[in-house]
């Protein structure tokens, strides 16, 4: 099913069709069954975090094989369903790398503003196959992130993989459930804009085509 729709939106002319495994991440940073998240209420008999990651990787990769890699993306983050950072999970991507290194998708969309996600570094060594979708803003607050703050951020995500393969997104989506956003419209388009801000001011600075 999950193939049926993805040829179906490139077909269509989608330019992007991304692939939510948030899942991922309470596969590694488990917790106990009492504390689990709504991501996780179906792994009561998971397996150890190696044999879980190898069954998804396995599973993702079917479902992409044969897609332009550049129109597929995979996204992983600790959970957006609450503002409550204390019921989101907590943990370096590294327990992560054997999957992210083999997914059959071209791109990566990742949590990364947070402190709760590590550090950038970690990541430094993916495959140049993959561009990293790079999370400048936080869905979860009502503060908007400043400029200079989103700018620094950038650049030293530039700095460990290159400009081209840096894309600027927030850390998730700002509306996890259709009656229970986490953000309202107005914050959402205030982050938005200050990451088209951003990201305009890169392509002049570093001379990267307006379509990259």
């Amino acid at each position: 099913m999950l193939r049926e729709e993805l040829f179906s939106l490139l077909a269509e002319g989608a330019a992007l069709v991304q692939f939510d495994e948030p899942v991922l991440t309470e596969v590694v940073f488990s917790r106990p069954r009492q504390n689990r998240t709504f991501m996780c209420g179906a792994l009561d008999a998971k397996r150890s975090p190696g044999e879980e990651l190898a069954f998804a990787l396995e599973l993702i990769n079917r479902v992409v094989a044969g897609a332009p890699a550049g129109r597929t993306a995979v996204h992983v983050c600790r959970g957006n369903w609450s503002r409550d950072e204390s019921l989101a999970l907590e943990g370096s991507y590294r327990p992560l790398l054997p999957y992210l290194r083999e997914v059959g998708a071209g791109i990566l969309m990742l949590e990364l503003c947070t402190p709760r996600a590590g550090e950038l570094d970690v990541l430094s060594a993916l495959p140049d196959r993959l561009r990293i979708g790079v999370g400048v803003v936080n869905p979860k607050t009502d503060s908007v992130e400043s400029h200079d703050e989103i700018l620094h951020k950038s650049e030293r995500a530039i700095q460990v993989f290159g400009r081209d393969r840096v894309l600027l997104n927030p850390d998730c989506g700002f509306a996890t459930f259709s009656d229970n956003p986490v953000s309202n419209p107005d914050v959402a388009e205030r982050k938005l804009a200050a990451i088209a801000a951003v990201a305009g001011e890169l392509r002049t600075k570093h001379g990267i085509n307006e379509n990259t």
